[in-house]
């Protein structure tokens, strides 16, 4: 079995709001998982679109999803996260996204968090275990 270690990187620009700091004046922790949810999708539309997958009868709903807080962003500041995700020669179960975020202008770093999906037939809620072979192609040709 060949290891396909290609990996698939989006960037997204960022610029906190006032209604995503709390009283100190910093972003709140939940926001982070809301960016890497538009990061994880910036991926997962390339492969599939909502549309589809709705019309298809799958849903990709998160099993896991860390942070670590590693300095502080505020309101106004100049963000980059970035999100990579590695492509499998096979599905596994599972597909993973790995996510940085750094200040544009101090290129400190911010947070890094990861989010694991799984795939689902809905409404059974039955787990995929294979991918139908178009949209596993459209996977396989990410660039």
């Amino acid at each position: 079995m060949t290891v396909n270690q290609r990996s698939i990187i989006r960037k997204l620009k960022i610029t906190p709001r006032f209604y995503q700091v709390d009283m100190m004046g910093v972003v709140h922790n939940a926001e982070y998982f809301r960016w890497f949810e538009e990061g994880r999708l910036q991926i997962m539309t390339d492969i599939i679109s909502i549309d589809q997958s709705a019309s298809m009868g799958y849903a990709f709903p998160v099993i896991e999803n860390t942070c670590r807080y590693l300095g502080f962003a505020g309101f106004g500041d100049s963000l980059i996260m970035t999100t990579i995700h590695k492509i499998e020669s096979e599905y596994r179960g599972k597909l993973k996204f790995a996510h940085s975020i750094v200040n544009e202008k101090t290129r400190a770093s911010i947070a890094e968090g990861e989010t694991l999906i799984t795939i689902i037939e809905y409404p059974s809620r039955k787990l995929v275990k294979e991918w139908p072979s178009e949209i596993w192609e459209k996977y396989q040709s990410l660039k």
